[in-house]
């Protein structure tokens, strides 16, 4: 393999024993970019023979969720933003990348000082960026119609009145991937003035966001006699996060679906009935934020990561045409379209 590039299992190699966000067996060191379920393909093997090296926040999450024996392994490491960590002659660091709490760009230095980086979902701007000769980059927003017309600051003011809206109606249900879903509720606390329900996992990972800082609201569990109670009144917030068991028959209840990924330009919400939106709370750069964040990284060859994005092939021809920096998709996909 020439690296980088991103296996047919989507593991992002970065070099022979570094592999990031999947398996690549041959690699000693996996890096965990961030918590979100598509980038924690065969975790559990991983964790039984490599080093798995995350930030600290990813860790403390991780060990929120999966309790049952990660606090107790030595091979899962949390690393300070910026600090080394070094395996003969390989040097890696990790820098926060805005996507989430946790959420990293990884920089790997190689055996004769060659530097290659994969920026993982991303939001831009960041105010760190990794300096790197070659560059893995997600495609989430690779398309040149990709593009938003709005700030994320109408996006979160439109979902604050929408919400305020439905209460007036009753509870309102809250579906999202957790990233999502946790800056919904930091979004939340201290603008609605009613119960704010979840499960218990949902509870452990808000105390992880607290202990980082961030200001999130006390939520009531869906099984303790208060979370019960306030069910009964009907005008709460009840947030349903992946793997969550859901409500089997939601008719005519008010309903909101977040998004990381937004589908039209120029409006972030999507009415599918006068109980049911969709609101695009994205946490990714959009297609011009992508490519001020690889100009920005020096880099001088680009791999798009046909995985995880859908966009590979667009943004690569873009990062040709538009930046004059060699890039390609990931090889674990080929297409005759691209230039």
């Amino acid at each position: 393999m020439n690296y980088p590039d991103v296996t047919w299992s989507g593991a992002v190699c970065l070099g022979p024993k570094i592999c990031c966000d999947g398996l690549c067996p041959s690699s000693a060191i996996r890096v965990q970019s961030h918590i979100h379920i598509d980038h924690l393909d065969q975790f559990d093997s991983s964790k039984g023979f490599q080093q798995i090296l995350m930030s600290k926040p990813t860790l403390q999450l991780l060990n929120s969720e999966r309790n049952a024996d990660l606090p107790f392994r030595n091979n899962l490491i949390g690393l300070d933003y910026g600090s080394i960590y070094e395996n003969g002659g390989l040097k890696v660091s990790l820098f926060p990348n805005g996507h989430m709490l946790g959420s990293v760009q990884v920089l790997a230095e190689l055996e004769g000082g060659r530097r290659l980086g994969y920026s993982g979902d991303f939001q831009w701007p960041i105010d760190e960026i990794i300096e790197v000769e070659s560059l893995v980059v997600d495609a989430t927003y690779g398309s040149p119609e990709m593009v938003r017309r709005y700030s994320q600051g109408d996006c979160e003011e439109q979902f604050l009145r929408l919400v305020g809206q439905l209460l007036a109606d009753g509870t309102v249900y809250i579906f999202a991937n957790r990233g999502v879903l946790h800056r919904a509720i930091q979004l939340l606390y201290d603008n609605v003035n009613c119960p704010l329900v979840g499960n218990e996992r949902l509870i452990k990972e808000i105390r992880v966001f607290r202990d980082f800082g961030y200001p999130m609201g006390e939520i009531v569990s869906d099984e303790s006699n208060e979370g019960k109670e306030a069910i009964k009144d009907r005008r709460i917030i009840r947030f349903y996060g992946y793997g969550d068991m859901k409500p089997r028959d939601m008719e005519g209840r008010n309903v909101i679906k977040l998004t990381a990924y937004f589908s039209r330009q120029n409006n972030p919400i999507t009415e599918y009935s006068s109980r049911a939106f969709g609101v695009a709370l994205s946490d990714h750069a959009d297609f011009e934020g992508t490519l001020e964040y690889i100009k920005s990284t020096g880099a001088k060859l680009v791999i798009t990561d046909n995985t995880r994005g859908g966009k590979a092939y667009d943004l690569a021809n873009a990062i040709v045409e538009r930046l004059g920096i060699e890039a390609r998709p990931s090889s674990n996909i080929r297409s005759r379209n691209f230039c």
